[in-house]
């Protein structure tokens, strides 16, 4: 190997499969960032269900108190309608929330690697099981971007072509074999 063309070409090889290393890891990183943000918005999706039931639960009463109000005779019959008509579309949300929620559930199993079926052995999650950190770093170093496994497998990459040119230059001069003979 007098110009060299052997030893490029294993770095070529290595700074393959180090790009394929980083890929792996990037991977795996996404998809650790896709759970948390499925299991977030399973969280927001159960508390809104909450929140909705609790509204309704409210809406209810007035309209037991503005049907009351109404057999009475102190309120026009339109207050009733229109009570009747805010529960109604207050019921109309629940649906899409909980279809919305099972979806969400169903992906929390695929990216777990299960099928969707077997969401039911997934914890759940709540928005109060989250908690944010106490303190939050006001600016972050630039050294902090040379752990990024995307921007390491491109800097694999351009290593994996300065290598490949050094194997070009390398053949550019005569081969010469070395034997015992």
């Amino acid at each position: 190997d007098l110009f060299g063309k052997t030893r490029r070409d294993l770095e070529a090889l290595q700074a393959q499969v180090d790009y394929r290393g980083f890929q792996l890891e990037g991977a795996t990183l996404t998809l650790a960032s896709n759970i948390v943000t499925a299991a977030l918005q399973e969280a927001s999706l159960r508390a809104q269900l909450r929140a909705t039931r609790e509204i309704l639960a409210t809406q209810e009463e007035q309209l037991a108190l503005i049907e009351r109000q109404f057999e009475l005779g102190g309120i026009a019959r339109t207050d009733v309608l229109a009570q009747r008509s805010a529960l109604a579309q207050s019921r109309a949300t629940l649906p899409p929330l909980e279809n919305q929620l099972t979806r969400t559930r169903h992906l929390l199993a695929v990216l777990a690697g299960r099928f969707p079926g077997d969401a039911a052995d997934l914890p759940e999650f709540h928005l109060e099981d989250f908690r944010l950190p106490e303190e939050l770093p006001v600016s972050l170093p630039s050294a902090l971007v040379r752990q990024r496994p995307d921007i390491r497998s491109a800097e694999e990459l351009l290593h994996a072509a300065s290598a490949a040119v050094g194997v070009a230059t390398a053949n550019l001069y005569p081969q010469i074999t070395l034997s015992g003979q």
